[in-house]
């Protein structure tokens, strides 16, 4: 069982805004955090997305910021305003018409993030325990590579899991998947 944590952080650019000029910022924003991380802090990327319903027109972008554990959140917190990566934030910041967070914990890490071409968001069924929820997950990803992560204290618009995969995957309905292709945007 994995012990990481995901800040996700969903946005979209105001109308007005350009696409090339607004991933360039995130990507400048991005590249600051890598070249002068917090403590605790793991990998940062983002994810152009689509097919999600809490997706507005246009173009959504899900940033992973994955840290070793829960206190790297609040370093992840104040770093992301200050010192060398205060510029590239608030650069994008301005850009963006609005957002939505939530914290997920890693429950199996088969699969690095920069590796994802799909993610499924998924459900928990009522009744079933978590133990026997993660084996019933574990079927139906079969042989392909993947990872789970767990939402934590409810928080954002999203479903509780999210699986990333490199191919497409099949769930039961239970499970009411939302699958969307994702693709790494930024500087790698």
């Amino acid at each position: 069982m994995g012990s990481r944590f995901a800040y996700v952080f969903w946005h979209w650019p105001r109308p007005e805004i350009p696409i090339e000029s607004y991933e360039a910022k995130l990507g400048s924003f991005l590249s600051s955090m890598r070249s002068h991380p917090p403590v605790g802090l793991v990998e940062v990327l983002s994810f152009r997305v689509n097919g999600l319903p809490w997706e507005p027109q246009g173009s959504l972008y899900e940033d992973w910021y994955v840290v070793e554990d829960w206190s790297a959140l609040g370093a992840l917190n104040d770093a992301a305003v200050s010192g060398e990566r205060r510029a590239p934030h608030d650069s994008v910041a301005k850009d963006y018409m609005k957002g939505a967070g939530g914290i997920f914990r890693s429950i199996e890490d088969g699969l690095a993030l920069r590796e994802a071409h799909f993610a499924s968001w998924i459900q928990k069924p009522v009744g079933p325990s978590y133990e026997s929820y993660y084996e019933e997950v574990a079927r139906s990803v079969g042989e392909s590579r993947s990872d789970l992560w767990r939402r934590q204290m409810v928080l954002g618009p999203s479903s509780q899991f999210c699986v990333h995969s490199e191919e497409e995957l099949q769930f039961p309905p239970g499970f009411s998947a939302i699958t969307s292709r994702v693709e790494v945007i930024g500087s790698q």
